[in-house]
């Protein structure tokens, strides 16, 4: 009987859609520090978006080649780089098209692991490829999205991360994403939720889900903190937001389908609003994608960590 030789284990892929402004340059730095977790390449997909009609008349096939050219010369540079500056190995992807569609397409191809991007920016016309199809990105992505402001990032790694907590089946596997994060960039962990409805905190089924999930975080070693806020006046995002602040979090992982939990497709209107106002990157996982999504748990998260006793309690 043969084994695979080690040389042909397909790495893996991490997905940057590049369109050159302040957000792109961001997205790439980001992607740099997980491929070096992931021990995996980066791959720089830029979009020459297909226009209109109107605009397709007036720009001909030989100023479509020239662009891509353009393009492709500066993803090549960028590359070549990126590489020398961090050892990391960069591709480049130049094609022409609706973005929304080639980023899953790609997405799909390199069976990628995440997909890392900045957020509802404007930049060129001919490269646009934020706005608001990044929703659609998350929401249809086969894989977890990181997105990220414009904001510079100073180093590697999280210090705090920031988990928010809900009633849906999902939470045990955030939790379990969580650990796998904070074992390998020796972060802490903050867990936060909000009520829903008038229940006293300590009556409430939440407080005792936070509590178990406190537990099995503090059960591996990693510094963990849970705070419950009652139901205010005060929106939910903003409510996470302060606690974020709080806590000097630098990542915030969510789960993106709706909140009480039906519909995968569908980002419900809390994950929507986290996901554009903050100014700390943003982990997006639907079911699907958090299924899909598993090098961040392998070789950091043995199987025995998260028993059935606790996936009873955490599951409610």
């Amino acid at each position: 009987m043969t084994t695979k030789s080690t040389k042909n284990i397909k790495k893996a892929a991490v997905l940057v859609p590049y369109d050159f402004g302040p957000s792109s340059e961001v997205a790439l730095k980001e992607a740099v520090c997980i491929t070096k977790y992931l021990k995996g390449e980066i791959y720089l997909l830029s979009v020459v978006r297909k226009g209109d009609f109107f605009s397709q008349l007036f720009r001909s096939e030989r100023d479509n080649r020239r662009i891509q050219r353009e393009v492709r010369n500066k993803l090549k540079e960028l590359a070549t780089s990126t590489k020398k500056e961090t050892g990391v190995r960069v591709i480049t992807i130049v094609e022409q098209g609706n973005p929304l569609d080639v980023i899953l397409e790609q997405a799909n191809i390199l069976n990628a692991q995440y997909i890392i991007m900045g957020k509802l920016k404007e930049t060129k016309p001919d490269l646009n490829i934020f706005g608001t199809s990044i929703l659609q990105v998350i929401s249809e992505s086969p894989c977890p999205v990181i997105t990220v402001s414009d904001s510079p990032i100073q180093e590697c790694g999280f210090r705090n991360i920031v988990l928010p907590i809900d009633l849906t089946k999902q939470t045990l596997e955030k939790v379990s994403k969580a650990i796998a994060w904070a074992k390998y960039y020796n972060s802490n962990i903050h867990l936060v939720g909000v009520l829903s409805g008038g229940i006293s905190v300590r009556k409430s089924r939440l407080h005792l889900k936070m509590e178990k999930a406190k537990l099995i975080v503090e059960r591996e070693g990693i510094v963990c903190s849970a705070k419950l806020y009652e139901k205010s006046e005060e929106p939910v995002h903003q409510t996470i937001f302060k606690h974020v602040k709080e806590v000097n979090g630098d990542l915030l992982m969510i789960m993106t389908h709706q909140e009480l939990g039906v519909v995968d497709s569908y980002i419900g209107a809390i994950a929507q609003k986290m996901i554009k106002v903050s100014d700390i990157p943003v982990v997006s996982f639907t079911s699907k994608a958090i299924e899909h999504n598993n090098y961040f748990v392998s070789g950091f998260l043995p199987f025995e960590i998260i028993d059935n006793k606790d996936l009873k309690h955490l599951k409610g």
